[in-house]
């Protein structure tokens, strides 16, 4: 993986919030600049002590999986330029499929020990989704893909997302099927989905039909459907294209959105 990484010589003068610990970025990578934001307490990162597992699990134990939201992302982003932002990135695994869109990836994310991978693959900075330090109206993207049920308020993260794209800019999601996965849908029989009581259930949750995945280490929480799509909707954005992803139950729905030209 190409790395990019160089010391921080950016302030909060020049646009770094002083919340948010820059661990690279290059001036010329993008152009969004970084306000001075208040300070705030922001959730726990809870991927620290499995960010060598994740790493491993997301590029080799469940390859086929990220290929799929990789090919999800593709279809709903499409090609474009300017600044992306990997909202929640993780270990950074999509940062090459927007490079090669055209795209200037920058990934966020709480977990430092994630973004010691990401920091690899893209320029990064540590912070909340919730309150990314990012002026309104600067980003040309954002790739929300795979985290929506690591955010707490992920309809919160979808005004913010809003507010930082310029107008006619891209919000594209790529998630786990709200319908059918989550603690209440048993896919150990891929062929025969149980969907058992618990669909309404928002909290995270620990219970999972396999012991080896991400929900068994770190939790996730869960949107119904409805919800999901009213975040985009409540964040002002137009929803233009959505997809279903897996055969013969989808497993992936993603769902490309764009902030309205006033």
């Amino acid at each position: 993986m190409a790395g990019n990484a160089g010391p921080c010589d950016f302030d909060a003068q020049n646009g770094l919030s002083p919340r948010a610990q820059l661990l690279t970025y290059e001036a010329a990578a993008c152009d969004c600049s970084l306000p001075a934001m208040p300070e705030s307490r922001p959730p726990a990162p809870r991927y620290d002590e499995w960010a060598d597992w994740y790493e491993s699990y997301v590029t080799a134990d469940t390859r086929s999986f990220t290929d799929r939201a990789t090919e999800a992302l593709i279809r709903v982003l499409g090609p474009g330029t300017g600044p992306a932002l990997d909202l929640a990135c993780g270990t950074g695994i999509f940062a090459s499929a927007l490079r090669q869109l055209g795209w200037t990836p920058v990934g966020l994310d709480l977990s430092m020990r994630q973004l010691q991978y990401a920091r690899g693959r893209m320029p990064v900075v540590a912070a909340d989704a919730v309150v990314p330090p990012v002026r309104p109206s600067v980003l040309a993207a954002v790739a929300a893909v795979m985290c929506h049920t690591d955010i707490d308020d992920y309809a919160v993260a979808c005004r913010a997302a809003s507010q930082a794209l310029k107008p006619g800019g891209v919000l594209a999601h790529v998630g786990v099927h709200p319908c059918y996965v989550g603690a209440f849908a048993d896919r150990s029989d891929p062929d025969r989905i149980r969907i058992l009581p618990g669909y309404w259930r928002t909290e995270r949750r620990f219970d999972a039909w396999s012991s080896s995945g991400v929900r068994a280490r770190v939790g996730a929480t869960h949107l119904p459907l409805s919800n999901l799509l009213n975040a985009f909707i409540g964040a002002g954005l137009v929803i233009e294209q959505v997809i279903e992803l897996g055969s013969p139950v989808p497993s992936m729905l993603a769902v490309r959105c764009i902030r309205p030209v006033v």
